[in-house]
């Protein structure tokens, strides 16, 4: 209250007293009643607009990132009350730039963390989340705020930040969502929760191919381990009663043992080309890796009258290592001339094309059915079951060969009409890659 104001008290005083002396006491008294209730009305709408005047100077600090000092009255009680309120303008403005210290720091620690991960603070609104952790939940970029149930969007996650929160340590829980399986860890970090992700979808499906492969390696490696075992019982029986029946079970049981060779020696070589190491990479000439395998088969496809022609420039070299693009080259070409009839062709051809060589394998062969085509590169997939175990196929050619043209960064496409034939295009690049 302002000083001068303070005078109306008096002043009604003085005004009633000589209102009485003039006039009748009734009137005095009803005079200076009068009187006295307009100064208080006065006084409140100064006070009223006073106090909506410093209001108004306190909301507006609510849009600044610092806090104009409100002006200092006279008055003893007001100046007092102006000067609490600089005091609290003051302690905010030194806790928001402390704040605005911290936050950048915050946010560099979220993305500092190779998985994804998110920071929701004491209200459980997001204060930082990395890119990882936005892909995985698909959350936009300008989401900073969202509350918990907004950012996550999983009851299993919320559920875990909310009770990290409650019981004052990490708490892990594996949740699906949607096209991915991750499992959060949620940690409570002082008043806020820190909830890193881990995404276990491509450990799930390495896990569910490794649990297919001993399966279907098992099943692969009974059938020739339950032959060799049938042929030696018949073969000791035969020894002591017919020499020409065991000289044929002789030869039955050394098919069986090659097979079964030949299906250890595959398991290795795509185990060995599954390991993500480093490659020791060399200079190595396709050309020479083709001569040398189509010298090899030669012989074996003359035995059946299929003709195996090359095209091929004067030298071909790329990086890699040797024995993994043998592998390349043979299984295609064997299975070339595994799959065509008698009298059949197989055209074997390297070509340069942007910064690539690229081997094509082309055959006159029985083809392969459009639906398959896609998962023939699968571990013991087989078209035509009967007539693979026949010629003895393992089912693990075309996956060493998708293994090793991967791991030497190339690509592999085929064409194939049933009944007309196959073609093989392996691309892989001329300068080391990855």
């Amino acid at each position: 209250m302002r000083r001068r104001w303070l005078w109306l008290i008096p002043g009604v005083a003085v005004l009633g007293a000589l209102t009485a002396a003039v006039f009748p006491v009734g009137v005095g008294i009803l005079v200076a009643l009068l009187t006295g209730v307009v100064a208080a009305v006065v006084l409140y709408r100064v006070q009223r607009a006073r106090l909506l005047e410093l209001a108004d100077e306190v909301n507006q600090w609510l849009d600044t990132r610092t806090h104009p000092p409100v002006d200092l009255i006279d008055e003893t009680p007001w100046r007092q009350l102006a000067v609490a309120l600089n005091a609290l303008g003051a302690a905010y403005d030194r806790r928001g730039m402390k704040l605005r210290r911290e936050r950048p720091w915050r946010r560099e620690l979220v993305d500092s963390i190779v998985g994804p991960a998110l920071l929701f603070s004491g209200e459980d609104r997001l204060m930082a989340a990395n890119d990882a952790a936005r892909d995985v939940l698909g959350m936009p970029d300008g989401d900073a705020g969202a509350t918990l149930v907004q950012a996550l969007g999983s009851a299993s996650l919320i559920g875990a930040a909310r009770e990290a929160r409650a019981v004052g340590r990490p708490v892990q829980v594996d949740a699906d969502l949607g096209q991915r399986e991750v499992r959060g860890t949620a940690s409570p970090v002082g008043d806020e929760i820190l909830l890193v992700l881990t995404d276990l979808t491509e450990q799930r499906r390495v896990d569910e191919l490794r649990r297919n492969f001993v399966v279907n390696a098992s099943h692969e490696l009974k059938t020739p381990v339950t032959s060799i075992q049938t042929l030696a019982d018949a073969l000791v029986v035969a020894l002591e009663r017919d020499a020409r029946k065991a000289s044929e079970l002789v030869g039955r049981l050394n098919e069986e043992a090659d097979r079964l060779a030949r299906l250890t020696h595959d398991l290795l070589d795509l185990r060995k080309l599954e390991d993500r190491g480093t490659l020791e990479r060399g200079p190595v000439d396709l050309v020479q890796l083709v001569r040398e395998v189509v010298s090899d088969v030669t012989s074996a496809a003359g035995e059946r009258g299929i003709s195996i022609s090359c095209e091929l420039p004067e030298s071909a070299i790329v990086a890699g290592v040797e024995h993994e693009l043998r592998l390349v080259v043979d299984n295609l070409v064997r299975n070339a001339i595994q799959y065509t009839p008698e009298g059949g062709d197989v055209t074997t051809g390297l070509e340069r094309a942007d910064g690539s060589y690229e081997l094509v394998v082309s055959d006159t062969g029985i083809g392969i059915p459009q639906q398959d085509l896609r998962r023939i590169f699968e571990r013991f997939y087989r078209v035509d079951v009967a007539r693979s175990r026949e010629r003895g196929g393992t089912g693990l050619g075309l996956s060493i060969v998708r293994h090793a043209v991967q791991r030497h960064g190339g690509s592999i496409e085929v064409e194939s009409l049933l009944g007309e034939g196959s073609t093989f295009r392996v691309r892989l690049p001329i300068e080391r890659s990855g």
